[in-house]
């Protein structure tokens, strides 16, 4: 290809991630003619496990259930477990790509490099990439889109944040972000003093595999704020299957204090 190669289009997508995918396909069953741009071979994001760069931990679960993460045309077959594993969720979305034909539509390593507006249209600049085994890109030739619209789903945990405290700079240690973790093996800290900075989904779940795959001398999690920690399952059935709307309705406060309520007879106090 020439670097004059064009396009056209009416809809380009850029990501073949589960929300880029659930966009592409609603957007062909509305009738538009549309593009998905994925920067790497697969499909799934952040779902699909790398050895290097962007994506889950090798241990990871959804933390939300199978009954309420599907798509309503798209359940979860019954074999998968309550809570997928991460090879489950990128299945589950290869095979809904599949199913809906959504996977005719994508063009595979290509990077976006610019989106400019001229005149009405959009156009996307791109250029195909191969990865190089290390977390990186080999460039290659470019192309341009053409599109009357633009849906951007590159996901927003693409790009870690690292924060900066005071004395970092002298630590001897090892400083890892979440997005960098695999696994405690992987990154070396079996048997190790851990301190963890947060307390999302990431930081408790890398809390668990340090203390019980990675066997650390200790393991702290530093939150300037508090959070409820609860189990998957409540009263024999996957707790967000009592997040429903009546409940959700209600007062935040009034939420608050029915879940404290019953976490304080199942588990005691918290402060305990």
């Amino acid at each position: 290809m020439s670097a004059t190669d064009k396009l056209r289009t009416e809809v380009v997508v850029i990501g073949a991630g589960i929300s880029g995918i659930a966009a592409a396909k609603c957007l062909k069953q509305a009738g538009f003619d549309v593009i998905v741009l994925e920067k790497t071979g697969e499909i799934g994001g952040l779902w699909t496990f790398k050895e290097h760069g962007y994506g889950v931990m090798r241990f990871t679960h959804i933390n939300v259930s199978k009954f309420n993460y599907c798509f309503s045309d798209f359940p979860f077959p019954e074999d998968v477990p309550d809570f997928p594993h991460n090879s489950h969720m990128a299945k589950y979305i290869a095979d809904y790509t599949m199913h809906f034909g959504i996977d005719k539509l994508i063009r595979f390593q290509t990077q976006v490099n610019k989106i400019e507006r001229i005149d009405r249209d959009w156009h996307i600049s791109t250029v195909k990439v191969q990865e190089d085994g290390k977390g990186g890109y080999i460039v290659g030739e470019p192309m341009t889109f053409i599109a009357r619209y633009v849906a951007i789903a590159t996901g927003h945990h693409a790009k870690p944040s690292h924060p900066r405290f005071p004395g970092q700079e002298t630590f001897k240690g090892q400083i890892i972000h979440s997005v960098a973790y695999k696994d405690a093996i992987s990154n070396g800290i079996v048997g190790k003093r851990v301190l963890i900075v947060g307390i999302g989904n990431s930081a408790v779940d890398v809390a668990v595999n340090a203390a019980s795959i990675g066997r650390c001398k200790s393991v702290y999690l530093s939150t300037r704020s508090g959070a409820w920690v609860l189990s998957n399952y409540l009263f024999g059935h996957p707790t967000d299957f009592y997040a429903c709307r009546f409940f959700l309705w209600l007062p935040f406060r009034l939420q608050t204090f029915i879940l404290e309520m019953v976490l304080t007879v199942i588990y005691g106090k918290p402060q305990k």
